[in-house]
């Protein structure tokens, strides 16, 4: 089986066949400040979905993660699936993982995958859930939005998603790939990107994305985990500046900030 992962471009290993009645599917793979990977992980454990497949491949980085116990982890993607509870809600094949592929052809190759297995189990619509890099720290993140319909968007408006832009952007990886491909089958794709610096894991734009995203979905899920993770990534980000300030007046790049003493006799 090991030579075999090595030799074929996409294994999917089933742990079960999830029974799953017209889903959707909710991409949340690594990317920039891991906003959708945090997001859909989130969503995974408060709802208790369960893991169906693993899915590894020879597109994805040639490498093992380190775990801090020191076992390696394989780079993988898995999918996970949500029954719904009540007829208002639609049951959730959700994707996420360690990794993307590591070359454009790859990401082409990888984002086919993903649609072929969601088409399988007869998905209609997609989310794809990211980060919108914008090099600077932001303590109330906007979520902006993108649909391959036009339909799509006033649902999102309400619920104070940004569509409008001044200019062209794009999404870069399976989050924007999985739309474009899903467009050309007239598949319905929405992409939700939360504003972050890019510079850390950032919870608080994960938890910024899963408001709109529960609300379109009618689910009810505890954001306590993802603002306690916040309030610690906003600590290890303070101490990092703290210590950046720090070598940066040493190096006297920037001036040293006054002394209380020396504070008396400002102004």
């Amino acid at each position: 089986m090991e030579i075999r992962r090595v030799m074929t471009k996409f294994v999917l290993e089933k742990l079960q066949e999830p029974t799953v009645n017209n889903p959707i599917l909710i991409e949340g793979l690594p990317g920039i400040g891991h906003v959708g990977r945090l997001a859909v992980k989130h969503l995974t454990i408060e709802l208790k979905a369960t893991k169906f497949a693993t899915m590894y491949s020879n597109t994805f980085p040639p490498q093992v993660l380190i775990k801090e116990n020191g076992i390696i982890q394989e780079m993988k993607n898995e999918f996970y699936f949500w029954k719904a509870d009540d007829p208002s809600k639609k049951d959730i094949i959700f994707l996420t993982g360690n990794t993307q592929a590591s070359t454009p052809e790859g990401q082409y190759a990888l984002s086919n995958k993903i649609l072929e297995i969601a088409v399988n189990y007869g998905v209609k619509i997609i989310y794809t859930l990211g980060g919108l890099g914008v090099g600077r720290l932001v303590e109330t993140p906007k979520v902006f939005g993108a649909v391959t319909h036009d339909k799509l968007i006033p649902p999102l408006e309400k619920l104070n998603v940004i569509m409008k832009r001044e200019g062209v952007g794009q999404i870069i990886g399976v989050s924007g790939m999985i739309l474009g491909l899903a467009k050309v089958q007239d598949i319905d794709g929405i992409c939700l990107m939360g504003e972050t610096s890019g510079y850390y894991l950032d919870p608080n734009s994960s938890k910024a994305v899963l408001s709109p995203l529960t609300k379109l979905l009618n689910l009810k899920v505890d954001m306590n985990k993802l603002s306690e993770k916040a309030k610690a990534a906003k600590l290890r980000v303070a101490e990092a500046q703290k210590i950046e300030r720090k070598m940066m007046e040493n190096l006297g790049v920037v001036q040293k900030e006054p002394s209380e003493e020396q504070m008396r006799y400002i102004g």
